[in-house]
């Protein structure tokens, strides 16, 4: 079955039309979100990556988030610190 040249035309520019709806979205939106919410989409997308990745064991996983954790909480006391002006 041959593709339709006009349908196919029209979807990427509606493709492209909400591509750059997206952008413009995200540029003026910058800076709204807080570190917490930032932190909580990584963890989202990374998990997601977790789910894709077949390689790696659970315990590689638990490891991975220990350090993570720990990665967190050392940027959330500096932070905290520079907040103070410390």
């Amino acid at each position: 079955m041959a593709l339709d040249k006009a349908v196919l035309k029209e979807a990427l520019a509606q493709y492209r039309a909400w591509n750059e709806a997206e952008f413009v979205d995200q540029v003026r939106s910058a800076g709204m979100k807080t570190p917490e919410e930032k932190w909580q989409e990584y963890q989202a997308l990374s998990a997601f990556g977790l789910l894709i990745k077949a390689d790696s064991s659970p315990a590689a996983q638990r490891q991975s988030a220990r350090e993570w954790k720990s990665y967190l909480d050392r940027i959330q006391r500096f932070e905290a610190r520079r907040r103070s002006g410390g």
